[in-house]
This record gives C-alpha cells, sequence and structure tokens, in this order.
C-alpha cells in the first residue's frame, strides 16, 4: 500500500512538474510486477481529477529520441483507456495524435482496439463521436472505422444506415472512411450481410478516387468473408475496383492475395492475379503482399497459376525487376524440386534472359552443398536434339560457377534422350566445357553418377570420363617449360595484390554488417587462444577462454579462365544468349 500510495505522489508531482511521461515511463520499467496496476492508478488519478492523462498523452512523441519509450509508455494509455471518463472528442484527439505519432510502424493501429473498449463502455459515446466526425471530418475522419465497429456491436442497423449516409458526403476524404468502415460493422454470427451494404459499395465503385476504390475491394472482401453467398457480388465489385484503380486499389488486391491467401476462392484469385500484373516494379510494399501470396499458392494446387504469374510479370518488366523481388517465393521453390524442376525447364526452354537469370538466382540462394536439378519431362515437350541441347547449353551458361548443378541438369537430358546423336551431344558438352574447366566437384559427381546409371547413359558418362582422363593424361606429357611459368617474384608479387584486393574487398562488405556493429572487435598477432572476461551482475568477471582454429575455404577456379579467359566467356555469353526464332 506504500509503495502504491508513493507512485501515485510520485505521478502527481510529475505532472505538476511537467514531466508526467517520464515518470510513467520509469515506474513502468522500475516495477515489472507490478505494471498491471500501473494504468489503474493512472485511472483513478485521472478520474479523480489530480492528473490530465489526455492532455499529458497528446505530447508523446515517438521522435524524440530523449525522451520515454515511445510504445511501451503508449502502452501504458491503452490499458486505462477504457476506463477513462472524459469528454469523448478529448478521446478521439488523443487517440488520433498517439496513431499519428507511431508513423508506419505496424503496432501504431493497437490505439484503436483500447479506443474501442473505451466507447464499449458507454452506448452514447459512439453516436456522440459519429456526430463529431460528420461535422469536423478533417479533422476525426481517421477514426470513422473505429467508431463504427465499437457502436455496430450495439446497434447495427443504426451504425449501417450511418455509414452509407456518410458514403455519399460530399467530402471525399470522409467518402473512403465510410465505405471502408462498412468492413468494420460486427454482424451476428450466422446472418446473411443486408443487401444494402453491398448497394452501398456499387454506388462507391462507379467512382473514380483511387483511394476510394482500394476502400471498396477490403470491404467487398470483409463482408464475403462474413457471409460467403455475397461471393458473386464481392467477385464482381473487387474486379470493377481493380480494373479501375491503380497503385492504391492494387496495394488493397495485393494486400487480400498476400495475407488472405486461404480464403480466396479460385474465380477471385484469377481476378486478383490478372489486375496484380498492372503493379509498378518501385511499389515494394505491393511487390511483397505478392509475394507472400505466391508462395502460399506454390504450396497447394494452385501452383501453376503462381508460376505463371511470376513468369509473365517478370517478362512484363523485364529489365527494371528480377525474381530477388520476389523471397519467399523462390525460397518455396528451391526447397520444393518438384517445382524447382518445373521451373527450370520451362525458363530455360523460353530462353528469355530475365527468366534464365531467376532460375540463376533461385539456385544462387542454396549456400549447403551441391544443388542437383532433374529436368521436368511434362515441361519439355519436344524431346528432340535441338530442345534437349538448347537446355543443356542454358544449363551450362547461367550454371557454370555451379558445375554439379549443371552436370545434374545435363544428365537429367541424357535419361530423356531420344537417340544416340542427342546422346552423344550432351555427352560432348558434358565434357567440354564442365569437365574440361573443373576436373575436381564435378569429375567427382560425374564418377559417382556412372554408377547409379545404366545403359547408354551410363556407356556416356563412362566415355565423357575417359575423355577427360586421356585429355589430363596429355597435359601430364608436357614437359616443363620454363617460358610458361611466371617467375617466383611474379607469383609473389601476384599473391601480394590478390592479398591486398581481398583485404579491401572485406573491409568495404563488413560497412553493411549488422552484426559488427553490434559487437566490438580485436586482431590477435599471434596465440593459441583468446581471454576475455565477462561481466554479470555485481559479482566479479568471468574468465572466459576460447581456443584458437583455423578455417579454410576452397574454391575451384575454371581451367580456361586462366588460359582463354576471353573465349570461355564469349561461349558463354552465346549460351545464355541465344533464343530459339519467333
Amino acid at each position: 500500500m506504500t509503495d502504491e500510495v508513493n507512485r501515485k505522489a510520485v505521478l502527481v508531482s510529475a505532472f505538476k512538474s511537467g514531466v508526467f511521461l517520464d515518470a510513467v515511463y520509469k515506474c513502468y520499467l522500475a516495477e515489472p510486477d507490478e505494471r498491471e496496476d500501473l494504468p489503474l492508478e493512472i485511472v483513478n488519478l485521472h478520474n479523480d481529477g489530480h492528473i490530465n492523462v489526455l492532455a499529458e498523452f497528446e505530447n508523446l512523441n515517438k521522435e524524440q529520441g530523449s525522451g520515454p519509450g515511445f510504445f511501451m509508455t503508449r502502452s501504458v494509455f491503452e490499458k486505462a483507456l477504457p476506463n477513462i471518463k472524459a469528454p469523448i472528442r478529448d478521446v478521439m484527439r488523443c487517440v488520433l495524435q498517439l496513431h499519428k505519432a507511431a508513423g508506419q510502424d505496424m503496432a501504431a493501429g493497437t490505439i484503436f482496439s483500447a479506443y474501442i473498449s473505451h466507447c464499449e463502455k458507454d452506448p452514447a459515446r459512439p453516436l456522440e463521436a459519429m456526430k463529431l466526425i460528420e461535422k469536423e471530418h478533417d479533422q476525426f475522419a481517421d477514426i470513422l472505422p473505429a467508431t463504427v465497429e465499437a457502436g455496430s456491436r450495439k446497434d447495427n442497423p443504426y451504425f449501417l444506415a450511418e455509414v452509407l449516409r456518410l458514403s455519399q458526403h460530399p467530402e471525399v476524404y470522409l467518402r473512403r472512411r465510410a465505405v471502408f468502415s462498412l468492413s468494420r460493422i460486427e454482424w451476428p454470427n450466422g446472418t446473411r450481410v443486408p443487401d444494402e451494404a453491398l448497394s452501398g459499395l456499387k454506388k462507391a465503385v462507379i467512382e473514380d478516387d483511387d483511394e476510394l476504390l482500394a476502400s471498396v475491394i477490403k470491404s467487398a472482401f470483409k463482408l464475403y468473408l462474413q457471409d460467403k453467398t455475397t461471393e458473386a457480388s464481392a467477385i464482381e465489385l473487387i474486379d470493377s475496383a481493380l480494373s479501375k484503380g491503380d497503385d492504391f486499389a492494387l496495394h488493397a488486391g495485393a494486400t487480400i492475395f498476400g495475407f488472405e491467401t486461404k480464403e480466396i476462392p479460385a474465380s477471385l484469385v484469377d481476378v486478383i492475379l490478372g489486375n496484380l500484373k498492372r503493379v509498378k516494379p518501385t511499389n515494394k510494399g505491393t511487390l511483397d503482399n505478392i509475394d507472400y501470396g505466391i508462395a502460399a499458392l506454390l504450396k497447394d494446387d494452385r501452383a501453376e497459376k503462381a508460376i505463371r504469374f511470376l513468369e509473365e510479370y517478370l517478362l512484363l518488366h523485364a529489365g527494371t525487376l528480377t525474381i530477388k523481388a520476389f523471397d519467399s517465393a523462390s525460397s518455396e521453390i528451391l526447397t520444393n524440386k518438384t517445382l524447382l524442376s518445373k521451373v527450370t525447364t520451362r525458363w530455360f526452354l523460353n530462353g528469355a534472359r530475365v527468366l534464365c537469370e531467376s532460375v540463376h538466382d533461385i539456385g544462387g540462394r542454396l549456400h549447403d552443398g551441391d544443388l542437383q536439378i532433374d529436368v521436368d519431362a511434362a515441361e519439355l515437350m519436344t524431346k528432340d536434339l535441338t530442345h534437349m541441347v538448347f537446355v543443356a547449353r542454358k544449363a551450362i551458361g547461367y550454371f557454370f560457377i555451379k558445375p554439379v548443378t549443371a552436370a545434374s541438369i545435363l544428365i537429367s537430358l541424357m535419361r530423356m534422350a531420344p537417340d544416340d546423336e542427342t546422346l552423344e551431344h550432351l555427352g560432348q558438352l558434358l565434357f567440354d566445357p564442365l569437365l574440361v574447366n573443373y576436373t575436381g566437384s564435378a569429375r567427382e559427381y560425374v564418377e559417382a553418377q556412372t554408377q547409379q546409371e545404366t545403359g547408354k547413359v551410363k556407356e556416356t558418362l563412362v566415355k565423357a570420363l575417359a575423355a577427360i582422363e586421356a585429355y589430363l593424361e596429355t597435359l601430364r606429357g608436357v614437359p616443363d617449360l620454363a617460358a610458361l611459368h611466371p617467375s617466383q617474384a611474379h607469383r609473389e608479387a601476384y599473391r601480394r595484390h590478390m592479398s591486398e584486393s581481398t583485404a579491401a574487398s572485406m573491409k568495404e562488405a563488413e560497412k553493411y554488417s549488422v552484426f559488427l556493429h553490434l559487437v566490438s572487435r580485436s586482431t590477435l598477432l599471434y596465440g593459441r587462444k583468446s581471454i576475455s572476461y565477462v561481466h554479470a551482475g555485481d559479482g566479479p568477471p568471468r574468465r572466459m577462454e576460447i581456443p584458437l582454429t583455423s578455417h579454410s575455404v576452397q574454391m575451384e577456379v575454371p581451367r580456361m579462365d586462366n588460359l582463354d579467359q576471353h573465349g570461355l566467356n564469349y561461349m558463354l555469353r552465346v549460351f545464355r544468349a541465344e533464343r530459339f526464332r519467333a
């Protein structure tokens, strides 16, 4: 009891001194076990007239770096608000100010839940708030949806009628909020959504205002979720709004697609995807939502729609967009061998640079082990020499620095080869350029695969291995020529150059490291272990010893990169650039 009295005295004194928010924050941090009591104490002080909570919290500003922790302090107000007694106008103004101060933070809207609870305490509050919103819409329009949600829980028909009336208001900003508020009306479980609600949206969708059309999309989908019998009308409304709308409407459609994927009926998926092709590549937030939706489709029987959308969208924006914009979708493709095979085969066959680079980027996301890809026979409709060799050359062109991946695609193609001529061409590509350039990892992989294959495929692999062995044996037979070997001084100079270049590259990369900004670093010139002291609590520092171990990284360099760098580069460019004639 004494602590409670002292805390109240501190809060009252801080209020009089103009540092009330700082005191609230300190009390919140100082007494974790009594955090639930703090809002109640603030309520009592306010309702008894000792402090003015609303006036104080209106001054809470997220941008004040030296001020109290914004969201921690605001959470105290959120817990106190439902029980605060104050004019509804003051409450609305304070809530909107705290919402605005939170900026674009995901937690910005949590303040409205507390406002709804406040309105529910007294049925007269949302009624009075509605009058203020209409009268001073330039100040209070943003709180309309929360007010409607609170009021509709008590008087559903009245607030529906009010929202429909405001949706025809002369001021467009209020119309936008009113149309959106239709999605916040709560209908009793098992009841149908009134026809008036859909009629109101049909009147709104004839407008050309982009933000209002976005509100139509959100409300139409929410009405569908509440009453599945409205599916046809909801889809028609969403299609109409998306077709007419621009950035805001498309973002609303992408949000539904990204976060409500499982609830979207099949016909609506087609409508949304058809319109989302118009999304500008610069609208990253909208693309992120699309990415979430595509990743969700890839997990079920709608994967074909997702792949088709990705393909068409990437081709539509070739040169300005890559698959890297669809991070979640790329991860889903990479982890699903069937999807990876389908996408690789289809996009390599297409030959478009943006699609082939997308396959390369997806494969490049795997940093552990060697990625092996099989060709999808269903995608390789025409199994002739031309098409199969075309895919093989694309695989080499885009996966050349991942020789095992390229070799796995070639061997997969061999299994489908319709004749000996196709097998021979694929075997020749396996030998040169893959095995000629990579006598380590690629050769080991082919040797392992030889033990698993049968028939003519095995014969082709054995022939390729024999060819690379004969090639290496010939090289071993060439006597050492001093003129072809750089001197010791030149080799040391090159090593110093490479060391300095690598060090500079690492320092440049470290500038963007999040981790290195959180820790301190020290350089050890020599030793077998490092010793540090960790301070924990009030006790003495604890000694920690970390033994030093060596680590190394091995990278296989293509043989021809040293012997004929320009010739190798030209060949790979040809493989990547070639296309079928239209």
